[in-house]
């Protein structure tokens, strides 16, 4: 088979794919390629993050195509099912961002954005100072908590919430008898589920089913929650989310995912909305799964993903393109 990758190889990859060039040497491997390759028609198998739907359409011998994350909302779906080309993702980073969601919440509730700010203007809070209860900081401890999505972010975010006492309720899109450990119940109906839960965490995928899920009207009905999406932007209605932190419906939110994205440069706004300027919002570039050691995880399981197909004809962790993960 000829296997091309589209990663770059003066990172991990490069030292990870060699590996696997030297145990799979029957086969031809295309390193560090680019969308216009002339290699690409003749490829079996992809390894890329995020390249062009045309590389995919020219691609006319591509069964299948592994990629080291979890999300295919960037892939062509429509085309991978009419030609019958799998996709191989993994699940590595979940507990990362898990471990970043509970961050953004404990750094709201502690309030560490303001202090910390304030301090570097050299403007003192607490009691120090003489202030009163005002400038108290709140603990998450014994606070309930719905987590829309018991995956595996869901999953991982259920077990750190119990070292803080939570109660944790969560919700699936999908009917099942079986409450995951860490979580307290899972709900049939997502009103239930945010209505409950004081603090609303979203670890869901970005699918046909997802996007607006949480309309405006239901966070106009949010009174006083505090929200958190580390799932997708789509998720949350954008208007919906801006007009709620605004006048205040919304106790505030945590948001690493986004609606828009700078198409060049570093420089842009994350919404079309004015929400990073806003006093009750914790922001964050979508990082959430960018840690060192999920990078490395990430890669170790992708190879793990291409070992097991050239070995058996068949990944470890197969994505559905028709649910889009």
């Amino acid at each position: 088979m000829h296997i091309g990758s589209f990663m770059p190889l003066h990172s991990v990859w490069g030292p990870a794919i060699a590996q696997l060039r030297q145990e799979f040497a029957e086969h031809t491997w295309y390193e560090g390629l680019g969308a216009d390759a002339p290699e690409i028609a003749s490829l079996d198998l992809i390894i890329a993050g995020r390249i062009p739907h045309r590389v995919i359409s020219e691609a006319v011998r591509l069964k299948a195509i592994f990629q080291p994350f979890t999300g295919l909302n960037h892939l062509p779906a429509e085309l991978l099912i009419e030609r019958g080309i799998e996709v191989y993702n993994v699940h590595s980073n979940a507990f990362d961002v898990a471990e970043h969601a509970l961050a953004m919440t404990l750094a709201f509730y502690g309030r560490i954005i303001e202090y910390h700010n304030d301090l570097k203007n050299e403007v003192w809070h607490g009691f120090w100072v003489n202030r009163g209860a005002e400038d108290n900081w709140d603990s998450l401890y014994g606070r309930s908590c719905s987590i829309l999505g018991t995956g595996a972010i869901g999953k991982e975010l259920a077990k750190l919430l119990k070292a803080f006492d939570c109660k944790v309720y969560g919700w699936r899109r999908t009917k099942g008898a079986e409450v995951p450990q860490h979580f307290d119940a899972v709900l049939p109906g997502l009103k239930e589920a945010l209505d409950l839960g004081e603090i609303v965490f979203i670890t869901l995928p970005a699918t046909r089913e997802t996007e607006g899920l949480i309309s405006k009207d239901l966070i106009m009905s949010m009174k006083g929650k505090f929200l958190v999406n580390v799932g997708r932007g789509s998720i949350v209605d954008e208007e919906g989310l801006y007009e709620a932190l605004k006048s205040g419906v919304l106790k505030g939110a945590a948001v690493d995912t986004w609606y828009t994205y700078p198409t060049t440069g570093v420089v842009g706004a994350p919404s079309r909305y004015p929400i990073h300027t806003l006093p009750n919002v914790v922001l964050s570039p979508h990082v959430g799964g960018s840690t060192n050691q999920a990078t490395a995880k990430s890669v170790q399981d992708t190879m793990r993903n291409i070992r097991a197909y050239l070995q058996t004809g068949n990944g470890i962790w197969k994505a559905d393109p028709r649910r889009m993960y």
